[in-house]
């Protein structure tokens, strides 16, 4: 059972923790642990370094002039940056929970353990919108404790197999091919596996393998890509690529062209990203590596959004769409047609934007993606909204209903939500179907 420690700001931030806490033991199956106010640094790093996950609530409560509890005194809060510290030091996952209206002072003028905090992944829960906002906090959590759970299982064995991969170099066999799959890893600092494959590229390239110093250049780029640890990442994926292409392998250097576009789109560098992505697609189209088309052009299109460029991302999107649809990938074809309805609507072209999402809603059908069709068709309520059909507003929030409401799968308040907001907001009065019962 995964365990997560909450930590706050303030008296204040102290109850939304307990609240919190009480979710995540309910929904995640998790145990959590809201230490009391007063408490030792013993204890504080007893219980810290058993745990999982540190989770920092900030909040600020207009009612008490008494607290001081602005966004600067957090740093002279002692115990909040020992925790933080704690939690950096073993290679904790921190999350930050912002409460209402509650802020970080500027990165610039903190001091170190604080500059972690801010850079982590924050989310926002609101009074007003607590069910919304909880439910996709839970599903955050959900999916980091899942990978912690994975790699927890996995690391034993990859240091194993690092270590063997070292042997085999020792001349007891030759090793042939295999690289560390990392390709499920995301968030946490797997510093094992970066350890064994520094100590293999060094091995690698001592006795002048170049296949094996690719492999481990390729397994310390995407370690340190899921450590969002972005200049080192890029450092060896461009490493790694020089390699494959002295190597000629056109496949592998497309997957490291993409690798190093998000890398550069990641680090906010639109236009580094926009030249890897360009060398992908060229590349790709002139060796016939029609797996690798649809990428380069869904990269173009989200570095071309990034510029505010939505007429050209469009044009990137579709071409990307081609791409998937003759690779019938179905998955890509929802996620391409949905974001280029949602970019038609950015412009206001509202028939354009019903056209995509139109081809979205019959491949979500296909899939029997129930979830999304319903949010589907919440979009098209927006659209034909603008266009003033009213008899279609009507019909698509009815059809949101029975969709979720066939499959017997409990709502998410966030479209149960999302629904009454429209109905309310659009004025569509109910016929019958109701969402609150829709749990089946």
């Amino acid at each position: 059972m995964a365990l997560i420690y909450f930590s706050s700001g303030s008296s204040f931030a102290q109850t939304y923790a307990q609240k919190i806490s009480a979710h995540c033991e309910s929904f995640l199956e998790t145990e959590c642990i809201v230490p009391e106010e007063e408490i030792s640094q013993q204890e504080i790093s007893d219980q810290l370094e058993a745990c999982d996950v540190l989770v920092v609530v900030i909040g600020e409560n207009p009612a008490v002039s008494g607290e001081d509890v602005s966004a600067y005194n957090l740093i002279d809060n002692d115990r909040l940056r020992s925790e933080i510290v704690l939690a950096m030091s073993r290679d904790i996952l921190i999350v930050l929970i912002l409460i209402d209206d509650a802020k970080l002072p500027e990165r610039s003028n903190v001091p170190g353990a604080y500059k972690k905090l801010i850079d982590c992944k924050s989310h926002r829960l609101r009074s007003v919108f607590w069910s919304e906002d909880m439910e996709l906090f839970l599903e955050h959590l959900q999916e980091e404790l899942e990978f912690i759970s994975e790699v927890k299982q996995k690391l034993t064995q990859s240091v194993e197999v690092n270590y063997q991969r070292l042997a085999d170099f020792d001349g007891r066999r030759q090793r042939k091919g295999g690289q560390v799959d990392l390709e499920s890893s995301n968030g946490m600092e797997l510093r094992k596996v970066v350890e064994a494959e520094t100590i293999f590229l060094q091995k690698a390239r001592a006795v002048g393998d170049a296949a094996a110093e690719k492999n481990a250049l390729s397994a310390l780029g995407l370690a340190y890509t899921r450590l969002r640890q972005t200049l080192k990442a890029i450092q060896y994926f461009l490493e790694e690529l020089k390699i494959a292409r002295n190597l000629e392998n056109f496949e592998e250097i497309c997957i490291l062209l993409a690798n190093l576009g998000d890398a550069y789109a990641i680090s906010g560098n639109i236009s580094q990203a926009n030249r890897f992505y360009e060398e992908q697609r060229d590349l790709a189209e002139l060796k016939n590596l029609h797996a690798y088309v649809g990428s380069s052009y869904n990269g173009l299109g989200y570095v071309c959004v990034q510029q505010k460029k939505i007429e050209q991302a469009i044009e990137y999107y579709l071409k990307a769409l081609a791409s998937y649809r003759e690779l019938e990938d179905h998955d890509k074809q929802l996620e391409l047609l949905v974001g280029v309805g949602l970019n038609w609507r950015k412009l206001g072209e509202w028939e354009k934007t019903i056209e995509c999402l139109s081809q979205a809603l019959d491949v979500a059908k296909y899939l029997e993606n129930r979830k999304e069709e319903a949010q589907i068709r919440l979009d098209l309520v927006e659209a034909y909204f603008e266009l003033d059909k009213r008899d279609l507003i009507i019909h698509h929030l009815e059809k949101a209903e029975e969709s979720l409401k066939v499959n017997r799968e409990a709502w998410p308040a966030s479209l149960i939500r999302r629904i009454e907001t429209l109905r309310r907001g659009k004025s569509v009065p109910r016929t019958g179907n109701d969402p609150s019962s829709a749990s089946g």
